[in-house]
């Protein structure tokens, strides 16, 4: 089970100043990894004051859906939003397409495209999948479709390798409107790297590997990984890596040119499967 009292003890002695001259602005969300409850930090800054919340109905990932201000829940079979102060779920009657699923034992990468408004759900067992929200504006309103299963790009240094993508993040994630382009970047436990994914293509190219002080980091396909943007063309990135071999995961600022993982705080919990920023209130 997530350990909320470890949690938000051990992040209140744990966070550094500088976390909180940096990111005071930034609310964090993180998925127990049964998927039925919610730790809320109004500010990652100032994790000593997160809260747990019990979901009503488990999900598999969530993802913070900047033009409504709401939190989005991926479960087997439905789409719901979250009330981030209740757990309460709604669901919102999506229509999952006949291809249109992830594998039961697959972790689930979940994130808003921000130029279309519709969240992008890959699987670690390669499914590539998007919800368009009921509100849409075409025939594809309110249903998740399948596109072209992930792979990596001929030359890439993984070619032929079987991706293990664990989470997505896409950049100019801005609060309350529409953004004029994004990209997608993902994680790859496999090969230990940051990465770009390009969206129903489904290509994969190499960013760079994932190093913490300058060292290779061997990372296991749980956690998440997000990106705030308090303006277009301004992102921030975070991720909750969990390292083999240590007991603990991490809450780390990404370098999203390099891959390199700088560690923010030791969350105390091991068992987190997902993992969503959005600008503080």
């Amino acid at each position: 089970m997530f350990r909320f009292t470890t949690l938000t003890s051990t992040l209140a002695l744990l966070a550094a100043p500088a976390l909180a001259d940096g990111h005071a602005s930034t609310m964090g969300y993180a998925l127990s990894g049964d998927g039925t409850s919610l730790t809320v930090m109004d500010s990652i800054a100032m994790p000593e004051e997160a809260r747990s919340v019990t979901l009503a109905t488990p999900v598999r990932s969530i993802a913070w859906r900047p033009v409504t201000g709401e939190l989005v829940g991926f479960a087997d079979d439905r789409i719901v939003t979250i009330n981030t102060m209740t757990g309460e779920t709604m669901d919102t009657g999506a229509t999952f397409m006949g291809d249109a699923m992830i594998a039961e034992d697959a972790v689930v990468a979940f994130d808003f495209n921000n130029k279309i408004d519709a969240v992008r759900a890959v699987g670690s067992t390669g499914e590539n999948l998007v919800y368009f929200p009921m509100d849409f504006g075409d025939e594809r309103a309110n249903s998740v479709r399948r596109f072209t299963d992930l792979f990596y790009a001929e030359g890439d240094m993984s070619d032929g390798a079987e991706p293990l993508i664990f989470a997505n993040a896409y950049t100019n994630a801005i609060s309350g409107a529409k953004a004029s382009g994004t990209f997608q970047y993902a994680l790859d436990a496999r090969a230990n790297a940051l990465v770009s994914l390009a969206n129903n293509a489904g290509t994969l190219e190499t960013i760079g590997p994932i190093t913490i002080d300058g060292e290779p980091a061997d990372v296991l396909p749980i956690g998440g990984f997000d990106i705030v943007s308090p303006e277009e063309g301004v992102d921030a990135a975070y991720a909750v890596l969990q390292i083999d071999g240590e007991d603990t995961a991490g809450l780390y600022a990404i370098d999203v040119t390099s891959g390199a993982a700088t560690m923010l705080a030791d969350l105390g919990a091991s068992d987190i499967s997902s993992f969503a920023v959005s600008m503080g209130m």
